[in-house]
Parts: structure tokens; C-alpha cells; sequence
């Protein structure tokens, strides 16, 4: 049935909260397309993401380097897929669909890249932009920049290591979420101290650290500082566990991170801490989403791991007013139960 259906490959962001932001942008493509095959080129840190995503039909892994390169391109010219649309701005993404002569190639021509594309689509100047990322992957699938875009078509699967736990039905979950891929520069500091905040405030409430295997002394560090009413799951999950962990939570507290992206897109309520970096372009796509921002500071889409700037600006913004914005969400949960 498959071989009667037009063929499309969407390449995938690189990094996770990129990839979870373009999911509202390929449910909507496939919600217009509903008669396409649609294969999913990702790396290996995101592909099991779009396994556990309601509009891929295949998900092809891209090795890394230029052996990677190669093969891949070699493996989609045996598919003989006629368009491709790339979400990512880096060359090498427009590189391979080149390679694999692909007729039909979609993307923003950044990076030198307009020779290689065949349809290359002016870029956003984020001076001028004022919309949220999700909405420039739209452009690309769907040539459109407006509407909602609140539906994912992510589904976090049934998680093997929440049964494990031993917090019972009577306790509320929080997720703690204290690391960030770009380091101090997104890393609020204070996640100990805002949990034994709330902890005075309401004493039914446990906590998951998760984090990635490079983040597990943080992660210990805050557990440990919290106590016996606190586990540490870093480095203990794949991607696939860590989404279903997060779906397991009530709410989850966070960074502006990937972890961010994928615990709202799971449809946990989230409340995120960001420091220069802009909510209104890279915030949360979930319902149900609070942020926290630093005060009076000019805002940055990218940042540098080392910026003193965001790290101070991440540092003003006190625990007791992220415990405050907590414990709202967690009454509105109450109230609406």
C-alpha cells in the first residue's frame, strides 16, 4: 500500500527542544496530508522521539560524519522519494537530499546553502520575528505562519521505571529538571531550595530528578539536598524512558531546555525558569505552561555556554517566586479535580 503513496522526507531539527518544537508544524502537515508517506530523517539523539510520534510512517537514523553522510544519501536514492522538506539550518541537512537526489527540496537558505535547495526560502530575521519557533517550521511544511498549533502528536509511552518507585497514589509528582544542554547559561541554580519551599507548603508532594548521564552529580546534588522525599533518575533513562517518566509527573519544573519542550509536549503541565532567552520564540508549545522570567533584561535567542549575562540574569530570579508560581498550578490542579 505504501508504494501508491507519495513519498515526503522531512529531515529533523538536531537537537531535542528544536525537534519537539517542530512537532505541532508536522502534526498540522500530516492533519493536510493525511494520504502521504511520510519518513523521518533524524539523528540517533532524536529519532526514538519520532517513533513515538503519530505522523511518522518510517524513521530513518542519520549516522554521524562523512561516512554517515554517504550512506544515507545512498540509502534514500534507493527509496526514490520525490520531495524533501529541511528543518534543520546546517549544510550537511540540505547536503544529503542533494546527494540523494531527491527532484524536490525544501529549505531556508542559510549557511550557503541556495544551491542545493530547490525551493530556498528567505529566512526569518529574528530582529524582525516576533512569533514562536514552532511557527517557522510551519513555513517550510505548510507555507503558513499563523493558528495555534497546540496539538503534538506526541504520546508518551507507559513507563517501566514509575512503577518501580515508591511513591504512592496519595503523593503529587514533580519532575525536576535542573540541567540544560548549553550549561550554566540555562541552569537556574536553585531547584533545592524551591523544593524545600514547597515542601513547608505542602508536605504530599515527591519529587523525580531527571537528567542526562553529563548532568548526574547535579542531579544527586539536588535529590540528596531535598532528601528522602526526592529519587534521582539521571543517566538512568533513554529517551523513550525519560519521555514516559515525565508523563508519569503531575507537573514538571524546568529550565528552558529539551527536557522543557518534551515534558509540555507530553501535556505535563510545566512551569520553566528562563533567563535571557525568549519564551515568546522558544517557550513551551503545551497547554498548561507557566514561565518564570528574569526582570528587566534584553532578551537573546542564542546565548553562549559561558554568558555571564544569562547566568546572572537566571540567578535574580528568586525561589520563593517560583514556588509561589508552583503552588498555583498545583491548586488549579486541585481545584479542577
Amino acid at each position: 500500500m505504501d508504494k501508491k503513496r507519495e513519498k515526503v522526507l522531512i529531515i529533523s531539527p538536531n537537537w531535542l527542544g528544536d525537534a519537539v518544537m517542530s512537532m505541532p508544524a508536522v502534526k498540522e502537515f500530516r492533519r493536510r496530508n493525511t494520504d502521504l508517506h511520510i519518513t523521518m530523517l533524524a539523528k540517533p539523539s532524536v529519532a526514538e522521539l519520532w517513533r513515538m510520534h503519530d505522523s511518522a510512517d518510517k524513521v530513518v537514523v542519520l549516522p554521524p560524519g562523512n561516512s554517515g553522510t554517504f550512506r544515507t544519501a545512498a540509502a534514500l536514492r534507493a527509496l526514490k522519494i520525490p520531495r524533501a522538506i529541511i528543518l534543520p539550518n546546517s549544510f550537511r541537512s540540505a547536503l544529503i537530499p542533494f546527494l540523494a537526489g531527491i527532484p524536490e527540496r525544501r529549505g531556508f537558505s542559510r549557511h550557503g546553502r541556495r544551491l542545493l535547495l530547490t525551493d530556498a526560502v528567505k529566512p526569518f530575521s529574528d530582529k524582525k520575528v516576533s512569533f514562536h519557533q514552532k511557527f517557522e517550521y510551519l513555513k517550510l511544511l505548510c507555507d503558513e505562519t499563523g493558528g495555534e498549533l497546540v496539538e503534538t502528536g506526541f504520546t508518551p509511552p507507559a513507563s517501566s521505571i514509575s512503577k518501580d518507585l515508591e511513591f504512592g497514589d496519595d503523593y503529587f509528582i514533580i519532575g525536576l529538571i535542573p540541567g540544560a544542554a548549553r550549561g550554566d547559561s540555562k541552569r537556574w541554580p536553585y531547584f533545592m531550595e524551591t523544593a524545600s519551599l514547597l515542601l513547608e507548603m505542602n508536605d504530599r508532594l515527591r519529587f523525580i530528578v531527571l537528567g542526562s548521564k553529563n548532568e548526574r552529580e547535579l542531579c544527586e546534588s539536588v535529590a540528596c539536598g531535598i532528601g528522602d522525599r526526592a529519587v534521582n533518575l539521571a543517566g538512568k533513562t533513554d529517551l523513550r524512558e525519560f519521555a514516559a517518566v515525565l508523563g508519569h509527573c503531575h507537573l514538571v519544573l524546568c529550565n528552558d531546555s529539551g527536557g522543557m519542550h518534551l515534558a509540555s509536549a507530553a501535556g505535563v503541565p510545566v512551569v520553566a525558569v528562563y533567563g535571557i532567552t525568549d519564551p515568546s520564540k522558544t517557550g513551551p508549545i503545551g497547554r498548561g505552561a507557566a514561565v518564570v522570567r528574569a526582570e528587566s533584561v534584553h532578551v537573546s535567542r542564542d546565548i553562549s555556554r559561558s554568558s555571564r549575562k544569562a547566568a546572572a540574569a537566571l540567578k535574580s530570579v528568586s525561589p520563593e517566586k517560583v514556588a509561589e508560581t508552583v503552588m498555583k498550578k498545583i491548586l488549579d490542579r486541585e481545584d479542577n479535580a
